[in-house]
């Protein structure tokens, strides 16, 4: 249950985003403008097998741009990302600075359309790799969550 709280817990974000020198800054701020605020998953997979029922607790903001923290119980992770819309797929880096997974960096991409926030997490660090496509397969770290918005 701890190695799925750093992404869920998003996105994993405290550190600014960091931007590349090759994209606009404005394409970074819009989409994490668009990032923050609360969020509520509604589908998450790990390794191509349905988690959702273990996940129906975590609480998931986006607190500002690049902040994040997740809680599970009193179970609580907080951390910074780092995103560059410029890749294709879009990509993110998640860092805890808290948490069970505090000190890592987790490489995910994601999609972001209106009120729904699609993330694919690989939580080998070790590994450094970074996920191609918003799909898990059975034997991988692959995380893939969908976030639906809360409504204020």
């Amino acid at each position: 249950m701890r190695m799925f709280l750093a992404p869920a817990l998003v996105f994993a974000l405290l550190a600014p985003a960091a931007t590349a020198a090759d994209k606009p800054d404005d394409a970074v701020a819009a989409d994490l403008k668009a990032m923050v605020g609360k969020w509520k998953i509604e589908k998450a997979e790990l390794g191509g097998k349905d988690i959702l029922e273990h996940l129906k607790e975590v609480k998931f903001e986006i607190t500002g741009p690049g902040k994040y923290v997740t809680q599970v119980g009193e179970l609580k992770d907080v951390g910074t990302f780092t995103i560059d819309p410029a890749k294709k797929p879009k990509e993110m880096d998640v860092k805890p600075t808290g948490g069970p997974n505090k000190g890592q960096t987790v490489k995910a991409i994601y999609k972001l359309d209106g009120d729904t926030f699609i993330v694919c997490y690989d939580h080998d660090a070790d590994k450094g790799s970074r996920p191609t496509k918003f799909e898990t397969k059975d034997g991988t770290t692959l995380l893939l969550i969908t976030y639906k918005r809360e409504k204020k």
